[in-house]
């Protein structure tokens, strides 16, 4: 007996978008236009004749039915995903290899790196932590994390995260001094990275920049966040940089003032065609980034979660 079936592509679309809880986030896995998610569930509901998602102005929404409906899809398409694994063995195994800022790798990526590898174990990560901008002409690398304003000659860049810039230091600094508004930081010690601009941006926005230098030991890399984490004076830092040691308590951000200095943008070559590898990462990147934000947001710092 024939087995009548919606059509796969809008199954597949739906228990994405569900899992997700994101359109955006299902495209992209799915290697495919926002669009085409939209119209592969409005096909789904028309053809069961239930309504699957609730639109809300953040995003979407599991009904009832969609819920009744994602609970056994998800384990049905894990079983397909298992049943084909054993031809997908280490012969089909592939190496991917990202270059990444390396702020963004010790404090934010590696950190989550496991929860990639566990869920793609035919990819062989390398990550290759660096703050020089590799040429994807002529080196071996499938994608890079960059730190700019989006505009490179040799990439194609899709922004992940603004960077909005706030001080930030250990809560007994914070209790041995008296730093209730930006002005009294004319007494604390500045911890400085390359530019110096940075914080004489913050500082000015502030409206404290005639009374507080921005005078304080140089510390480039991520070196900044382990001193103020030691309590050694105040980091200026994004959610990238601070936003684990913030929901851990090792940091406070005590002024809910920041300035923006670029975005964080995933990038790989110019024209260059996206490998399946590439766009899972892709997409479990932009996943990771929404919970990241989202739990800053949970705990009241929203003025460091992306705008």
């Amino acid at each position: 007996m024939a087995r009548r079936l919606p059509s796969l592509n809008a199954l597949k679309a739906f228990e994405s978008a569900g899992r997700h809880a994101s359109f955006s986030l299902a495209a992209a896995e799915l290697s495919v236009t926002h669009a085409a998610v939209s119209r592969h569930i409005r096909e789904l509901e028309a053809s069961l004749g239930v309504k699957l998602f609730h639109r809300t102005g953040r995003g979407v929404q599991l009904t009832e039915a969609g819920q009744a409906l994602a609970q056994d899809l998800t384990p049905a398409f894990d079983l397909l995903a298992q049943a084909t694994e054993r031809f997908t063995g280490p012969r089909h195994r592939r190496q991917f290899v990202i270059s990444a800022e390396v702020s963004f790798a010790a404090l934010w990526l590696v950190p989550r790196l496991g929860g990639f590898t566990s869920k793609h174990p035919d990819i062989d990560l390398v990550l290759d932590p660096t703050n020089r901008i590799v040429d994807f002409r002529t080196e071996k690398v499938d994608l890079g994390i960059r730190y700019g304003n989006g505009e490179w000659h040799d990439a194609d860049a899709i922004k992940l995260i603004d960077s909005d810039l706030t001080p930030v230091c250990s809560p007994a600094l914070l209790r041995k001094g008296t730093f209730r508004s930006p002005r009294d930081l004319a007494t604390a010690t500045l911890l400085q990275e390359d530019p110096k601009q940075h914080w004489k941006d913050w500082l000015e926005a502030a409206g404290v920049a005639e009374v507080v230098s921005p005078a304080g030991p140089i510390l480039k890399g991520h070196l900044a966040i382990a001193a103020a984490e030691a309590g050694q004076g105040f980091a200026l830092a994004d959610a990238i940089q601070a936003g684990d040691a913030l929901l851990a308590k090792k940091l406070v951000s005590p002024f809910d003032i920041v300035v923006r200095h670029h975005a964080y943008y995933v990038v790989r070559g110019a024209k260059k065609k996206e490998s399946k590898a590439a766009a899972a990462f892709r997409t479990w990147l932009a996943a990771e980034i929404e919970r990241s934000d989202a739990a800053l947001r949970s705990v009241g710092l929203g003025h460091l979660a992306a705008r």
